[in-house]
């Protein structure tokens, strides 16, 4: 299967709290971390479509490093 059907693949690092109440709620739901994770940033990116987000990040700042 080509790259543009699969789509891109990008790494996150969890603390391990995180990872496991991501696994527990996956459990629960049958459903893969990776389901969860496209599901997540999806909704993201819905909710904050406007070119407004507002997250606790200084983007500025780290934009010009």
């Amino acid at each position: 299967m080509s790259a543009e059907k699969r789509g891109q693949r990008i790494t996150v690092s969890l603390a391990d709290s995180d990872h496991a109440a991501l696994s527990a709620l996956a459990d629960k739901h049958d459903v893969s971390l990776s389901w969860l994770a496209r599901k997540a940033i999806s909704d993201l990116l819905a909710r904050n479509s406007d070119d407004e987000l507002q997250l606790p990040l200084d983007l500025k700042r780290r934009a010009g490093r």
